[in-house]
């Protein structure tokens, strides 16, 4: 049985070809991608972000912060999303498991929260364009 399952296994794996094993490589860079609901106090979620990112480099972590709003998007005009940069899936992982054991990043989230701020939808991408 074990045979069996090996070989559909390799089967299955080897039908994915490159793209996919490219898709799924742990060092490859990688965007967090946040929508938030500022609330109606988008200078309030920027300053807080701004601190944010005051943690991030305090703990050496070597992610990149950037907000953006949605311009010519029908609906989604105005919404805000919130990007964080990291150079891997591993990096991604150390920042979110130090940033969660961070006091100072625990308050911000606080803050945010009495503000009636919060991360509506969430996504990981990485960037599949081909050189």
């Amino acid at each position: 049985m074990k045979q069996v399952i090996f070989l559909a296994a390799m089967i299955v794996f080897s039908g994915l070809g490159p793209d996919a094993a490219r898709a799924t490589d742990q060092k490859r860079p990688v965007s967090d991608v946040l929508i938030v609901d500022v609330n109606g106090d988008l200078d309030g979620f920027l300053d807080r972000m701004k601190r944010l990112q005051g943690v991030a480099q305090r703990l050496g972590l070597a992610a990149s912060l950037r907000v953006f709003r949605a311009t010519f998007a029908g609906r989604r005009s105005g919404e805000v999303y919130l990007y964080w940069e990291l150079p891997s899936f591993i990096a991604f992982a150390e920042a979110e498991t130090r940033l969660h054991q961070d006091a100072e990043f625990l308050a911000i989230l606080d803050e945010m929260e009495k503000a009636g701020q919060s991360f509506s939808s969430e996504l990981l991408t990485i960037e599949v364009t081909r050189e």
